[in-house]
């Protein structure tokens, strides 16, 4: 999708997080409350009848059988349909949980539990190498799954014969650990109408066909091949609720082109497009050798234009190392109903994460880390135009949904010789050119650290219903008056170890005597755990931020 450049984040909000972009609308009648979990979120549903007003629907949480109950960032309300929307994050998996909705003087409770990390197996299937397409046909069910586990050493390499390498035609299945080379089109693909998908632990690469060959004597792939991916047009039924975890996609037979010869055209590692939500993309590895085998978009897909979009309603995507895109990173783009984007580290790309529009909302970016930018290849790095971090428009039939950045850094590499300007974003958090501008949009405790600081760290174009407050930035905020009331001007100062260097070892921690070390403001269910919340996205004092295949816990026994 389109990318307009150097825009710029302005950001003021109040502590209670809850502005209102949209005019009152007519009491519609009260709804029960519903949630829709994932391993470390619920996103939660409620039309309180009333319009509650800018303070939206007050929210309280606790594990089943606490006594106390926890502060979460309240429910942003939809003057729309009347609803009350949002999620609570950052929670034990396997976990049930007690959640009180409050709006005047209506109250309600419900609870919903986070997915396990172990899937039962009900059937275990061994596959060896082979040189044709693995149909994955046996489905399991909610009780057990059927485990299609490759042999030790086994690939699958269809060597350009076939479309596919694994085809996915089947429910409640786990593929787990196979090298898929060579496909026509799609290294792993979902069929319609297939759900509840476990696809973890692969390498996948080698995918993709021939479209043309530029004048720079690139060949370009063709536009959504990708390694992994799922595709609902044309009204087919969706897939959904899938798991990508800890795959390695890498290398596609054919690139995609640089901005300098138009928008980028070619390949994606991870997409789905038009399908259902409720999925997790996670702790995945995406890169490529050189510029000539760049993605399009790395993880993303579509349609923009839509009310579901990628990656889908209730959906998160976290603890991916993403790199080399001549387009965006992540594209989280169309509808983002309850999309949580968070703990990436994102790195050689035109854009960090992409969400315009936000047709529903609301969408959360957190903790995100971005490292280098780069946009045009002809021209020497301190003539590129850069991108943004947070690319944030709105469109006029799909946009106005509810978008919170928080906590992101955006780091930048020291320059390249002979180059005078450091690597990273030309931008910050910004809409889309004015006819695309940034509407509904929260930022808090975020480190817009942008390369020339007469140039953006936000920027608007135009847009309304916006606040932004409490970051830190280098660069020009365009935008309300009294935007970043209580922001700070400056400069991050890393500790010893961390920054940049680290690149994606996960050590982006403050020094005690930087601007924004212990001045963040406190969000509910966002930092709290801290008794001085640090901006960006590392808290001084933790652990190292952990990115790809080696973190977290296996799904399977």
């Amino acid at each position: 999708m389109q990318i307009h450049r150097r825009a710029a984040l302005a950001l003021a909000l109040t502590v209670a997080f809850c502005l209102s972009a949209h005019a009152k609308k007519p009491v519609r009648t009260p709804s029960p409350p519903r949630a829709v979990a994932t391993f470390e979120s619920v996103g939660l549903y409620w039309s309180p009848g009333a319009n509650p007003g800018s303070a939206g629907c007050a929210l309280q949480y606790r594990s089943l059988g606490e006594t106390a109950w926890r502060l979460a960032l309240a429910l942003w309300y939809d003057s729309r349909n009347g609803e009350c929307r949002g999620s609570v994050v950052q929670l034990a998996s396997g976990t049930t949980y007690e959640f009180q909705l409050t709006a005047g003087t209506q109250s309600t409770t419900l609870t919903a539990a986070t997915w396990s990390e172990q899937f039962t197996i009900a059937q275990t299937i061994s596959v060896g190498s082979q040189s044709t397409t693995l149909n994955v046909t046996q489905s399991g069910s909610p009780s057990g799954y059927v485990l299609y586990q490759a042999d030790a050493g086994a690939v699958i390499d269809v060597a350009n014969s076939q479309v596919v390498g694994i085809n996915i035609d089947a429910n409640y299945v786990i593929v787990r650990g196979f090298t898929v080379k060579g496909a026509q089109q799609h290294g792993i693909i979902m069929q319609p109408g297939r759900h509840d998908i476990v696809i973890e632990q692969n390498d996948v690469s080698g995918w993709g066909r021939y479209a043309s060959t530029n004048s720079a004597g690139w060949q370009l792939g063709m536009g959504e091949d990708s390694g992994i991916t799922a595709r609902c047009y044309n009204g087919v039924p969706e897939v959904y609720r899938v798991v990508i975890q800890r795959n390695a996609v890498h290398e596609p037979r054919y690139g995609a082109n640089s901005w300098d010869t138009g928008h980028p055209a070619g390949p994606n590692a991870i997409s789905m497009y038009e399908c259902g939500g409720n999925n997790v993309i996670r702790y995945n590895e995406v890169w490529s050798s050189d510029q000539q085998h760049y993605y399009e978009d790395a993880i993303g897909g579509g349609n923009n234009d839509s009310n579901k979009g990628f990656p889908g309603a209730d959906s998160d995507l976290y603890g991916n190392i993403v790199k080399h895109a001549w387009d965006d990173g992540i594209e989280a783009e169309g509808g983002g109903q309850n999309v949580r984007v968070w703990g990436n580290y994102i790195d050689s790309t035109t854009t960090g994460v992409a969400t315009t529009p936000v047709a529903i909302g609301p969408t959360y970016l957190f903790r995100n880390v971005y490292n280098r930018s780069r946009q045009l290849v002809n021209v020497p790095l301190d003539q590129d135009d850069r991108n943004n971090f947070a690319k944030s428009g709105t469109w006029p039939k799909y946009g106005d949904g509810r978008r919170y950045v928080l906590h992101n850094t955006l780091l930048q590499a020291d320059p390249l010789a002979p180059n005078l300007y450091p690597q990273g974003a030309g931008g910050g958090a910004m809409g889309s050119g004015s006819s695309e501008p940034m509407t509904n949009t929260v930022t808090r405790n975020n480190i817009l650290h942008i390369w020339k600081a007469w140039w953006q760290s936000i920027n608007d174009d135009g847009g309304a219903g916006n606040d932004f407050d409490y970051d830190l930035f280098n660069g020009n905020i365009v935008s309300y008056r009294g935007a970043e009331a209580s922001g700070i001007v400056g400069t991050p100062i890393y500790a010893p170890g961390n920054g940049w260097q680290s690149e994606s070892g996960g050590m982006y921690q403050l020094a005690p005597t930087s601007p924004g070390s212990g001045t963040a403001v406190r969000i509910a269910n966002f930092n709290d755990a801290y008794a001085a919340p640090d901006m960006g996205a590392h808290q001084l004092g933790t652990a190292a931020m952990c990115f790809g295949r080696a973190c977290g816990q296996s799904a399977g026994p």
